[in-house]
């Protein structure tokens, strides 16, 4: 009995310690959401408005002549762009975004496709069977890079202007206030400009130059814009995975501390009996 009752206290004693980490990473997690979460609104909303002067902008003989806008005629060679965490520890978001992108390459068996990795678990499971992985960017953690998003969208664009690709798509996880994280995949390049030619505008110096301008712009911006969504999806998946391994953790304990004192009022019964006995023996 008394064994019993170190190997229970030694059991809680070890739950707390792990709530203390998963608590702690349960705030952490939450601070890293609310930054790159305003980061994503912010893009957005910025994103949104070059957008709208894009469909308002672009006729369908410019769609159609642009190298970045028109579709090539036969697509033999996809690049596909995983963006995953470096990290696990964050629910099935890796598990997700890994199963859908294979899915995909799985339906596209007629094309060759070449991958492009943005975190480790992403290069980690790809690697090891044998996918092509062109370009890998790993060390981010969850931490948003301007610089590294524009290197990505760069490499991105290289390659399918190099003729290394004729469409490109990116396999990333859509974040949702309901905390439902979808992974999805969207077509990157060629661009589709969704309503041509709705407005009218006076250009200057011309409708050319200002487009030649935008569009690379609004590319940049819309790779930064996907990898803050994935990154906030990531954070948002690792709270409420850390959150959840909590609330386990206090269950745990309020199991076992309630089988500690029924352990300790038992043994406290046996030698209170055990007494009582002994003296019943001596008057005897």
């Amino acid at each position: 009995m008394i064994q019993n009752l170190r190997q229970i206290k030694s059991r809680i004693r070890g739950i707390e310690n792990t709530r203390k980490i998963t608590r702690a990473m349960e705030m952490v997690s939450s601070a890293k959401l609310s930054r790159v979460k305003s980061a994503m609104l912010s893009n957005r909303a910025y994103l949104s408005g070059i957008e709208g002067i894009l469909n308002d902008s672009v006729t369908a003989e410019y769609a159609s002549t642009h190298p970045l806008l028109a579709k090539k005629e036969r697509v033999k060679t996809l690049v596909l762009c995983v963006i995953s965490a470096d990290t696990g520890l964050c629910g099935p978001y890796n598990q997700n975004i890994i199963r859908h992108a294979e899915r995909f390459v799985s339906l596209e068996r007629d094309k060759y496709v070449k991958l492009v990795t943005v975190g480790r678990e992403a290069y980690n499971y790809f690697s090891r069977r044998g996918f092509h992985v062109a370009h890998r960017y790993s060390g981010l953690n969850g931490r948003f890079s301007a610089v590294v998003s524009d290197e990505l969208s760069s490499d991105i664009v290289k390659m399918y202007q190099n003729g290394e690709a004729d469409e490109i798509h990116i396999a990333h996880t859509r974040f949702s206030v309901k905390l439902r994280h979808a992974p999805v995949i969207e077509k990157f390049l060629n661009m589709e400009i969704r309503g041509v030619g709705h407005m009218d505008y006076i250009y200057e110096p011309g409708q050319e130059e200002i487009l030649s301008s935008i569009i690379p712009k609004y590319i940049s911006l819309r790779m930064r814009a996907i990898i803050l969504e994935a990154f906030t999806s990531e954070h948002s998946s690792r709270m409420l995975a850390m959150k959840t391994a909590t609330d386990n953790a206090d269950d745990l304990i309020d199991t076992l501390t309630l089988l500690r004192n029924k352990a300790r009022q038992s043994a406290i019964t046996k030698e209170v009996l055990e007494i009582a006995l002994s003296a019943e023996a001596l008057k005897g």
